[in-house]
């Protein structure tokens, strides 16, 4: 792969501003856009904290968050800052109003009532929002408080989880660390939060398969979601700053065992995994092929990107049109802000594997 394969990397920081320019609102400060033209809904239904979340982590991601004048800033934080509700949650009553059906029919289909009413979504949305807050030097208004917090209520909480599915479980795992960690950080809440953590790691490193390095419980579990699932978990340790985690080998090897990926959600975890795992291997672990594998992603990647417009869309050609299983664009062919995110995100870290970090400038978050 010659530098000239990824040379079109060192255009994204002054072509990304220019997409978000386009999507911010022009009534409501601190409101962007989903994507470019195909929003179902306009800025005045009292929606968008997702795609500020993700205009935030955008701008950290280029490093040009703190480069931005001081009213920009404090609009996207009193957007964000918009949506709480007493007991923490911080979540889009349209997202959660408009996949109220499937939540319920999902439910119903797979007998797991836990997020008939959402519950599942809204603390996924509150991780995301204090994150975003976060890395704008802001605290959120109040503790998230529906949380376990006691190592009884955090056993039967993990059980509750189905690791025959480890992407959803993983997901649920990684927002209890997260949350056990900032409520304790940023609110002094839960003064055993330490100790819980090590108990929840403890927990589900029980369900690490020496076999393959994920974390799941059973034997018809796809190889997709058994990467999806370890992205989770992983998230969860880094959370914590806790990521000296095993078998980093078996991951890399389940991670190059797969070429094709069916959204940028699929590219991302399997670079997050990746990622990590190289970095316990301390690059010493088939290198070369990772190397080619993420020269290869960067391809893929550049089939997904606007250069005309500075944006990439989720899906190849295509916008992404479900948000947490609500229906909020058209589709269309053209970039949205889910997509931006995720690529830019997976392009840091890619840079870090091949070690043109330096030269590109970009950061990763920590979500």
């Amino acid at each position: 792969m010659t530098q000239e394969n990824i040379d079109w990397l060192f255009k994204l920081k002054n072509e990304v501003p220019m997409f978000l320019d386009k999507l911010k609102g022009e009534k409501q400060s601190g409101f962007f856009h989903y994507s470019l033209t195909g929003d179902l809904y306009t800025q005045d239904k009292n929606w968008g904290l997702g795609n500020t979340v993700f205009a935030v982590k955008i701008y950290y991601t280029l490093d040009m968050l703190d480069s931005l004048p001081e009213v920009e800033r404090e609009d996207m934080v009193n957007f964000i800052k918009s949506f709480p509700r007493e007991d923490g949650s911080i979540f889009d009553p349209l997202v959660n109003n408009k996949a109220s059906f499937r939540n319920k029919a999902g439910s119903i289909i797979n007998l797991d009532f836990s997020n008939f009413l959402g519950e599942k979504t809204k603390r996924a949305e509150a991780r995301q929002a204090f994150s975003a807050l976060m890395l704008m030097n802001s605290t959120p208004k109040r503790p998230y408080l529906k949380i376990p917090c006691t190592s009884e209520e955090v056993e039967k909480y993990l059980r509750s989880l189905n690791w025959k599915k480890p992407w959803a479980a993983g997901a649920h795992f990684s927002t209890l660390l997260f949350f056990l960690h900032v409520n304790k950080k940023q609110f002094n809440v839960c003064e055993n939060a330490e100790e819980l953590i090590e108990y929840v790691i403890d927990w589900v490193n029980k369900l690490q398969s020496p076999d393959d390095g994920s974390w799941y419980v059973g034997h018809n579990v796809s190889v997709h979601e058994k990467i999806n699932g370890a992205m989770k978990v992983i998230t969860g340790l880094s959370a914590v700053d806790k990521l000296n985690f095993r078998y980093p080998e078996k991951l890399i090897d389940l991670c190059l065992s797969v070429d094709k990926d069916e959204h940028a959600c699929d590219s991302v975890d399997k670079i997050y995994v990746l990622h990590y795992a190289n970095k316990l291997t301390g690059g010493n672990y088939r290198y070369n092929e990772i190397e080619d594998f993420c020269y290869k992603q960067l391809e893929a990647y550049k089939e997904h990107y606007f250069p005309d417009i500075g944006g990439f869309s989720f899906y190849k050609h295509r916008a992404n049109q479900y948000y947490y299983g609500a229906k909020i664009t058209k589709g269309l062919d053209e970039p949205d802000i889910h997509g931006t995110v995720l690529f830019l995100w997976s392009i840091a870290m890619i840079s870090q594997i091949l070690n043109i970090d330096k030269d590109l400038g970009f950061k990763e978050f920590i979500t």
